[in-house]
């Protein structure tokens, strides 16, 4: 992906300095030393990304950064500065800067600032594309696009799904809930020569043992009390197509009995039917169980256990496929955002670290469930940590290991905080004050004070940019 950046820099070699690095993290760049130079480009060709001084002859930064907004309103801006106010920083922050740094520009925050900003905007094309991917796909009825992934446990699960698509055998997917077992059925059809027939799914552990087998097998009129009219099952209305079956290992002995006659036969009998009738569907079944372990308990047909273990496909949980994990968020955030939350388009880079390094026990359907409520909580244009459950936010700091003297006073303990926290959120000050849930203007003001009062307690100190 390539990303346009606009410099706006009256300082020659600050300039410089500044195109070579944002180039180096692979933006096209141009640079422009007068405020109205810089105003008429963001009004003719407006970039991906703006990155301006406070100070400009002609037009300064603040006027840049409205004209940005009237651009593109989620346009990232970074302000740098040496002549700041606080009225200044206040005013950037509520214009939505993505950073304010300080002169003299520091080489090395430079390069972080840069990587993080073509993070960003990489991350904000991705989750643009989905949305409109996802958007096309409901309003003409299309089939999803095919499964990727980046874990080698995922990897080797498609490469089997992919080899047995074509093939009218049974498949089986045994791994735990919430691990996308559906996707990858619906996956599976999605490459097999089936692919224009119905795909339709039962959750054999949400019916009871007399339902599962009228919705499976269906009913003629007058087989049991209520059924007032014929109804197909499940079997019928898949002819031609894929049926699968979610959490077979809940099924009666007697429906299991059922299934077994049907895979065989490939004909089944409606219930107070007469007549057999043939079925062309092909069955793809999952149990969030060991089938192997149920069959041992008595709990499962062997006979059964044989005819659908033909092909089975482990299933990795999410936390054995890490690599998914940020792909999947985004993902979610781009399925729920527009009825969720509109303004959200991007997730904070330690939010998506937060949700790597999490166990995940529900699986991908927990995930997902995350990135709704925290779609709900977002108060900007993106999910950070405080949107995150508790469960998924760093533990507070132990006392034993606080970065401050015991004898530290208030103020010298709230400092050691907030760079403590700002270093954790790689100098960004927009996305610590979320974390501090302090106001930006607030941390910028605080950072003020600090430069003359305070000087470290032992610890390595943040270098402002």
């Amino acid at each position: 992906m390539t990303f346009t950046l606009l410099i706006a820099e009256d300082d020659a070699v600050q300039a410089k300095l500044l195109a070579r690095v944002a180039a180096e993290a692979g933006f096209d760049v141009a640079v422009l030393a007068d405020g109205v130079a810089a105003l008429a480009e963001l009004r003719t060709s407006p970039p991906d990304a703006l990155f301006t001084d406070l100070r400009l002859p002609g037009a300064d930064g603040l006027a840049l950064i409205a004209a940005a907004r009237e651009a593109d309103a989620a346009m990232p801006v970074i302000l740098a500065t040496g002549y700041a106010t606080a009225h200044n920083a206040v005013e950037a922050f509520h214009l939505g800067v993505m950073d304010v740094l300080f002169k003299p520009l520091e080489l090395d925050a430079l390069r972080l600032t840069f990587k993080r900003l073509r993070e960003s905007l990489a991350q904000r094309r991705r989750i643009d594309q989905l949305t409109a991917q996802i958007s096309a796909q409901l309003a003409t009825h299309a089939a999803p696009p095919l499964m990727d992934s980046r874990a080698p446990a995922m990897k080797q699960c498609l490469q089997l799904a992919a080899q047995v698509a074509d093939k009218d055998l049974p498949v089986l997917l045994e791994g735990e809930t919430g691990a996308g077992k559906g996707v990858v059925a619906a996956h599976i059809h999605g490459l097999s020569n089936r692919r224009d027939g119905p795909f339709l799914t039962l959750n054999c552990g949400a019916l009871p043992a007399t339902l599962l087998e009228s919705e499976l097998f269906g009913f003629e009129k007058g087989a049991f009390s209520g059924a007032i009219a014929r109804k197909p099952g499940l079997l019928e209305l898949a002819h031609g197509g894929t049926l699968f079956l979610d959490e077979i290992n809940s099924t009666s002995l007697d429906a299991q009995t059922r299934l077994l006659q049907f895979i065989q036969e490939k004909r089944l009998m409606r219930l107070g039917g007469v007549k057999a009738i043939d079925v062309d569907v092909r069955l793809i079944l999952a149990s969030n169980r060991p089938l192997k372990e149920e069959v041992a308990a008595g709990r499962f047909r062997q006979d059964l256990y044989f005819r659908v273990n033909i092909f089975p496909i482990p299933m990795p949980a999410l936390r054995e496929r890490r690599e998914d994990i940020p792909a999947l968020a985004e993902y979610f955030l781009a399925r729920h955002g527009r009825a969720l939350n509109p303004n959200v388009r991007v997730i904070d880079p330690e939010a998506v670290r937060r949700l790597a390094a999490y166990d995940w026990p529900g699986n991908v359907r927990e995930l997902e469930g995350v990135i709704q409520r925290a779609l709900v909580l977002a108060g900007g244009e993106s999910i950070g940590l405080a949107d995150l459950p508790a469960d998924l936010r760093p533990m507070p700091v132990s006392l034993q290991a606080v970065p401050w003297p015991a004898e530290a006073t208030l103020a010298e303990v709230e400092m050691a905080w907030i760079v403590l926290v700002l270093e954790r959120c790689g100098g960004n000050r927009t996305q610590a004050a979320r974390q501090l849930g302090i106001d930006p203007a607030t941390l910028w003001r605080k950072l003020k004070e600090r430069e003359s009062r305070f000087s470290g307690f032992g610890g390595s100190e943040y270098k402002q940019p």
